[in-house]
């Protein structure tokens, strides 16, 4: 997979500051990841979160970091 989707991630995690993130931000920033591409096993995870996505205004930041930094694993070239 191409670097798209850890660049979009590095920018993401740029934009959070704080400990709590609006919920409708956190799912908009998934569907940026979703749309950035990826393999099927990406875009399997990024639905997982999609469906998990907890509060009902605002997420835990720690929440989300947590699910960017397993999407940035998830995104890194695996070795041949």
């Amino acid at each position: 997979m191409d670097d798209v989707p850890e660049n979009v991630i590095e920018d993401i995690r740029n934009q959070i500051d704080g400990q709590l993130v609006d919920r409708n931000r956190v799912i908009d920033h998934l569907l940026d990841l979703r749309i950035a591409g990826g393999d099927e096993g990406f875009t399997t995870l990024i639905d997982e979160y999609l469906a998990d996505v907890p509060g009902r205004n605002v997420v835990d930041a720690d929440w989300f970091m947590e699910a960017l930094d397993r999407l940035a694993e998830a995104s890194a070239p695996q070795p041949a």
